[in-house]
């Protein structure tokens, strides 16, 4: 081999070998997040493990860029199914929406314990004394309505017998049975501990009477047939904020308090009852089981006139994603 030939492969070697990972780096360093959309309903302790998950940077170890969006449950349906956003946390009123048609799928359950308490103005004393009475609602097939219903049901209360006022918005019911806008309403812990701490009546607990997914994540058909492993990050991380809130109650309860809960001066009288309650509802594993499933699609389509049939299980939930998750986090 002549001089000039060895000269030229030493040269195209070590060229070959300094190309390689200069390309690699600039590749790694062209790769960004996956940015994700997730609309939440309130500031609630249902929406918090997705808070919780931005803040302890496990939507980013899953390579997401994920953007939280206080949204209205009607709206966040609206906006799924036309791609604004990639999840939402209104499980409750999605179940409603898929058995009317919507191409919607629940994917992962926060709680199967409705955190809500029946709360009512001061001189109310019994349920029984709600008939004639003004009940606020965020809105007609909201979780909150539902519930209510079941438990006047419960009390032989017929719906025509008390008449539902509409809000627009969930967050607006502690602010209007303050103001004696309203004589009763559906109230989530912390709003619960504070109308029970100024003298309001605590007429119910909505566990007592219903069991249902209570928030969670709603996705689209299309975007888990088109994105299945974007479903998986998204749940993962928010399983694993879930687990961290259980277990370091010094970390969950300072950052409900400074501000996501936004309690104002109350914050230290009942911040700890808040965590208590909030934990004892959280499932750890994101799923419930078939019957429950079953049970919220009947009482969805008893809803609907005519009646359409009940649909199966797969049609409304599917929690494989949860369990692939779940199985990564033993």
């Amino acid at each position: 081999m002549s001089e000039i030939l060895r000269r030229a492969l030493f040269l195209f070697s070590v060229t070959a070998i300094a190309f390689v990972p200069v390309n690699l780096f600039c590749a790694e360093k062209s790769t960004k997040p996956i940015a994700v959309r997730i609309a939440t309903v309130s500031r609630s302790t249902l929406d918090l493990p997705f808070y919780v998950a931005r803040d302890r940077g496990f939507f980013r170890e899953e390579d997401l860029d994920a953007e939280i969006i206080l949204m209205r449950s009607n709206l966040t349906l609206q906006a799924m199914v036309a791609r604004s956003i990639d999840f939402g946390t209104s499980t409750g009123s999605a179940v409603n929406a898929i058995v009317n048609g919507a191409d919607l799928r629940v994917v992962l359950a926060m709680s199967d314990k409705p955190l809500f308490d029946l709360i009512a103005q001061p001189g109310i004393t019994r349920i029984q004394q709600l008939r004639g009475k003004k009940i606020g609602v965020g809105g007609i097939g909201s979780l909150a309505e539902i519930i209510i219903r079941q438990i006047l049901a419960a009390n032989q209360i017929s719906p025509g017998q008390v008449n539902f006022l509409q809000l627009g918005q969930n967050s607006l019911t502690y602010a209007a049975v303050k103001s004696g806008l309203i004589d009763a309403t559906m109230l989530q812990i912390p709003q619960t501990f504070l109308a029970q701490d100024e003298g309001f009546r605590k007429l119910a607990a909505a566990a007592d009477f219903y069991r249902m997914v209570q928030g969670g994540l709603t996705t689209t058909k299309a975007t888990i047939a088109e994105r299945p492993e974007l479903v998986t990050k998204v749940i993962r991380a928010t399983l694993r904020a879930i687990r961290w809130i259980r277990s370091d109650r010094k970390y969950a309860i300072e950052f409900m308090k400074g501000p996501y809960l936004e309690l104002g001066k109350e914050r230290e009288s009942i911040i700890e009852r808040t965590y208590d309650a909030a934990i004892q509802g959280y499932l750890v594993t994101g799923i419930v089981d078939e019957r429950l499933q079953k049970e919220m699609i009947a009482l969805a389509v008893q809803r609907i006139q005519p009646a359409p049939a009940v649909m199966p299980p797969e049609r409304v939930f599917d929690f494989s994603f949860a369990r692939r998750a779940g199985e990564t986090l033993r």
